[in-house]
Formats: C-alpha cells, structure tokens, sequence
C-alpha cells in the first residue's frame, strides 16, 4: 500500500489535536493553591482581587482545589493587608466561615460575625443576613437553642423578601425545630406552616415532604398517632420523588414508632426494617448531626417488649443507651467553645477598634509633615503625647491580655470539670438509672412476672445504691473544684471515725468474708475537720474492699510523730502496677478500674481524698505492688494540747 505512511501520519496529527484540545481546560483552570495566592497577593486594585477570588471559589466548588486551614488563614491575612481591604473583606470572610463551619466552629462564628459587621456598615442587607444565618445553622448544630433562634430571626429580619426562598424555608424550620424540642408545640406547627406554605408557593418537593414530616413529628409528641401517621405518609410519598435518603430513613423510623404507640407491631417492624435495609443496603455513613440509629433502637426496644420478647427489648435497650451516650459525648463542651468564639471575637474588636484609632493619629501626623517649618514644635508634642497614649496603650493591653490569660485557663478547667461531670454521669449514673426504668416499664406493662421482678430487685438495689455513693463523691469533687468546700478544724478521734466507717461497710465486708482490723488508739489524735476525715477514710476503705478478693483482710494503723499523725490504711488486695500508681497520683486526672467482683467506682474517690487532705495541711502516699496490696497513708496536724482531757465521743 503505497500511501499507508501518510495515512499514519496524518492519523497521529489528529490524535495529537484530540489530546491538546482535551488538555486545554486543564491549561486553563489547572491552578493550584500557591498560584492563586500569588495572584492574590499581586492584586493592586480590589477588582482584581475579588476576580481572582471568584475564580478562586468556582473551581473550588468544582472540586479541583484543596484548602489546609493554614491556606484559609494566609489567604484573610492577604486580604486585611491590602489597602482596599473594606471592600473585599465581607466576602473573604464569609468564605472563612464557611470553610471551618463543619470543624472549627468557634473560628467560623468569630469570621462571620465580623463578616457581619463590614456587611452592615456597606449596608449590604443580604450579605449581613447571610452571615447571620451560617451563624444561626452552627449555634444550631452545638444545640444553643436561645442563641440559634436570635440569629434565625435576624436573618429575616435584614434579609427579608429579598432572601432566597430556601433560606427563608430553612430559618422558619429552624426555629420550629427548636420550638419542638422546647415543647411549644402550637408555634412549632405554625412556623413549620410558614416554610410549607414558601416550598408549595416555589414547587420545591424535597422541602414540601421534609416539612410535612417535621409536622408530623408534632403531631406524634403531642400523641395524635392518626393526623401523625398522615403527614408521615404525605411525606413518604414525595420524599420517594427525591434523592433525599437521610428524610427517607428518618420517615420509616417515625412511621414504624407511630405503629408501635398504636400497638400495630407487624407495621411497625416492617417500617422499622425498611429503615435498616436501605442503611445497609446503601451503606449509610453517619456524622455528627446524622444518626437516627438511637431511635431507631428505642423503637425496636418497645416492639419487642410489646411483643412479649424480652430478650431482645434488652438487647435494643442497651443499643439505644450506648448510642444516645455518643452523641451526648460528641456535643458536650459546644456551649464554652462557643463563648470562647465570643470572647476571641469581642478581643478583635477591641483590637481592630485601637488599632483603627493608632492609623487615624498617623494619618494626624503625616498631615503634619506639610507644615514643619512653621508648626515643628506642635509635632514634636504630638509624637511625645502618641508615645505617652502607644505607653499607656501597652501597659492597658498587657492588663487586658493577663486577664483574659487568666479567663481562658478558668474556661479550660471548667472545661475539664464539665467534662469529667459528663463521663461519670453518662457512664455511672446513667446506665443504673435507665436499667431501672426499662424493668419498671417492662413491670409496668406485664412483661415481667412478680418472681422475675423479685429476682431482679437485688441487683437493681445494688446499682442504685453504688449510684447514691457515685453522686456523693462527685458532689463533694465539684464542690471541692469550684472552692465551696470550708475547712473547720477541730480535735478529733481517730479510732472513732475509722470505727464508724468500718461499720458502714459492715455488709460489704460480710459479703466478701473480708476482715478489718482497726488498730488506731486514743493517742492517734489530729487536729482537722472531722467531716472531711471521715470522707477520706470512707474513700480509702471502700477502694480497699473493692480490690481485695474473697477472705482478705484489712488494716487500719496509726504512727503519732512530734507534729502529725499519720494513719495507714493496708490491704491484701491485688495492687496495682508502676503505671497504674502513677495514673493515680497525677494531680489533674482521675482513674478508675474495676473491682474484684466486677464493682464500679467513679475515680473521684482518690481526687476527693487529696484534695481534702491538703485542705487539713497534710499529704497522701502510696506503695503498692501487682498482686501483693497496697498501702495508703495519710498525715494529719497535731495540735498542741493534753490526750487525756480529750472527750471520747463516737461519730
């Protein structure tokens, strides 16, 4: 074939030209982060930066850029710098809020605001009420009902009819949704109306069903199982129209509870597995604000009791519990995070204000320069004044920063006292307290038998009495950590205190054939607060029972020295390794464990016990081994006085 080779050529060319007019959208927008940085910082008129900027965003929101957090800070420090700085600022903002919206929530609340603020003083309503919306949707989100209605409304109230219709629909369901978990159910259903009525007036399907599931819900808590299961059913049908699967789970959930209210189980087990299956079937990921699956467990819960199968309702009980205790968890520490973003965001504008009042005196200044030859003395008297007010200036400024040094170290240890409040209540409080109400609901309905409900008053017993010696520790900690726990000395007996803190604990010794010696004598006398003695030993002798195995034995023992006493509390008990002396003894956290017969402690025992022995000018020691026991002691004061005129009196 005489002409193949200019047919290969010619085919070459043209894939060539295939592969270079493919390219070229990627030539085009193919620019990275650092590109888009250099232009920003290259612009010299606000035109250019904000058409740098958009482009920006476009491509990000195609999904071919990328931002670190870092990036987002560069980019607002590029834009503050900038001359033109009021006019691009708004937007630049705005975009910082957005980016740290699902993360850093306290940075997004602090860039909004300020986004806020710059849009109202152009007086551009939309841009403001925008901003007060995103900072409505996060207040929302951390479950800060009264700040999240304040924005809701505002965003209204700027915005008005020139608002998208979407984020009307979002603002009056917003505060609806809040109203409903405020339990005012009549303004609920009104304002969940208002959004309706803005979707059908624009078609939106997806918002038409969603809100007519919001409206059943109502209808649901306010137990009108028939005018529930309506909406509920309106809702299906259309959300069945959309690519809404989060509503569409949401709706088979409600669906298969409202069935279970009207004991209609095998609807309710139909709904409730069309609700697994498409979790499954699609493999649903949950998040922090999506996960039905608490409800969707209690729902199953009360089926199965309905049903008589009470293994299960058991089972889903326990489900429900440890899913609700997660997403307790994971919003718990919002609200000071937020006041936090408060506090950071009124700093910045203390600071943009003082810095604003400097450039206007240097402003003063070069005005100034014009006239040196005839007002040179009136300059240097200015710059001497700015010097005096830069002085003063810094002084008030370092006042200000140790205060809020000092604000932002209390917020962290309330922090972690709230925080360590959670834990115990979640993990040890709660769990005994929600057993006891799933077997007095079961008792309630029949599903127990009066021997069944005899078997199981013991146990029950037993964790509502080891909850009452969980709370009375965590009150005295969160007593003793907000600085509300007094210290009145006094002399005080020993013998005596350890004599009716064995006798406490008679039963639990009993029941592990545990032997407790108290060799403490009328000369183990101390000067301390007698109260809080007695909760120090209660402590240490119930930690000695709790790790000491069946036919153990303890002993209390006293060492009288020139100026303190010291009392030593001793077990056969299994003892604890290097690490775990250490986790004890360290000053800002708590450690717990189980005891040798599975028992459950707080680990506020031990805080409470150094605390309190500091409180009385003494200190607390610990020497223990792995499976040979350990040995707590602790010093008191002695006061200065005879033993022998000392009245015995028993505690």
């Amino acid at each position: 074939m005489p002409h193949q080779p200019a047919f290969l050529l010619s085919r070459i060319y043209i894939l060539i030209v295939m592969i270079l007019l493919q390219a070229m959208p990627l030539l085009v927008i193919g620019q990275s982060v650092p590109d888009f940085r250099e232009r920003l910082e290259e612009a010299s008129t606000s035109h250019e930066f904000q058409s740098a900027f958009d482009e920006m965003i476009t491509i990000f929101h195609a999904g071919k850029l990328h931002f670190q957090d870092d990036d987002v800070i560069t980019i607002v420090n590029i834009a503050r710098d900038k001359k033109f700085s009021e006019k691009i600022l708004p937007s630049v903002y705005g975009w910082a809020g957005t980016m740290f919206g699902n993360g850093r929530m306290n940075d997004a609340i602090v860039f909004f605001m300020e986004s806020a603020v710059l849009f109202e003083k152009q007086n551009n309503k939309i841009g403001e009420a925008h901003s007060y919306f995103e900072i409505a949707l996060i207040q929302h989100k951390a479950e800060n009902y009264e700040e999240a209605k304040e924005y809701y409304t505002k965003t209204l109230a700027v915005g008005g009819d020139s608002l998208h219709y979407r984020t009307i629909i979002n603002c009056y369901n917003g505060l609806a949704l809040i109203l409903r978990e405020q339990e005012v159910y009549e303004q609920a259903i009104r304002d969940f109306r208002k959004a309706y009525q803005v979707a059908s007036i624009r078609n939106d399907t997806a918002w038409i069903a969603i809100l007519a599931g919001n409206i059943g819900s109502v209808h649901l808590r306010q137990q009108n199982y028939d005018s529930s299961l309506f909406y509920y059913f309106r809702n299906l049908k259309l959300i069945r129209l959309t690519s809404e699967f989060e509503n569409e789970i949401e709706t088979y959930a409600h669906l298969g509870r409202v069935f279970v209210k009207k004991k209609n189980y095998p609807m309710a087990l139909r709904y409730l597995d069309s609700a697994q299956y498409i979790i499954s079937n699609r493999q649903i990921k949950f998040n922090d604000f999506f996960n039905p699956m608490d409800y969707i467990d209690e729902s199953y819960a009360f089926l199965y009791a309905g049903l008589g199968d009470y293994k299960k309702a058991f089972e889903y009980q326990n489900k429900y519990y440890e899913v609700a205790r997660e997403k307790q968890l994971l919003i718990n520490g919002r609200n000071l995070k937020q006041l936090q973003a408060t506090q950071a965001f009124k700093q910045k504008q203390s600071e943009l204000e003082l810095l604003q009042k400097i450039n206007e005196a240097n402003v003063a200044i070069i005005s100034q320069h014009r006239y040196v030859k005839i007002a040179f003395g009136i300059i240097i008297a200015l710059i001497s004044i700015l010097a005096y007010i830069a002085l003063r200036t810094g002084k008030v400024r370092k006042k200000l920063n140790d205060k809020l040094s000092y604000s932002n170290r209390e917020l962290a240890r309330l922090n972690r006292i709230k925080d360590q409040l959670f834990s115990v209540i979640s993990h040890d409080l709660r769990g005994p307290l929600g057993n006891l109400q799933a077997v007095l609901d079961l008792y309630k309905i029949g599903g127990l038998t009066p021997e069944q409900y005899e078997g199981l008053l013991a146990e029950l017993n037993h964790q509502v009495k080891a909850s009452g010696n969980a709370l009375e520790n965590l009150l005295q900690w969160a007593r003793a950590q907000l600085g509300e726990v007094k210290t009145n000395s006094e002399k005080i007996i020993l013998r005596d205190i350890a004599d009716h803190v064995s006798d406490q604990f008679r039963r639990n010794l009993a029941e592990k054939k545990i032997t407790c010696d108290n060799a403490l004598t009328d000369e183990h006398i101390a000067w301390a607060d007698k109260n809080q003695v007695e909760i120090i030993m209660r402590n240490l002798v119930g930690n000695a029972i709790k790790f000491t195995p069946a036919n153990g034995s303890i002993k209390i023992s006293g060492e009288r020295h020139a100026n303190a006493v010291k009392v030593i509390v001793e077990d056969t008990g299994i003892g604890m390794t290097e690490e775990e002396t250490q986790k004890l003894l360290h000053h800002d956290e708590y450690f717990t464990k189980l005891g040798t017969n599975q028992e459950k402690g707080t680990g506020m025992g031990l805080l409470i016990c150094k605390q309190m022995i500091a409180n009385n000018g003494g200190s607390m020691e610990v020497v223990s081994e792995k499976n040979k026991g350990s040995v707590f002691t602790f010093t008191l004061p002695i006061a200065q006085y005879d033993t022998a005129q000392v009245n015995h009196t028993k505690i």
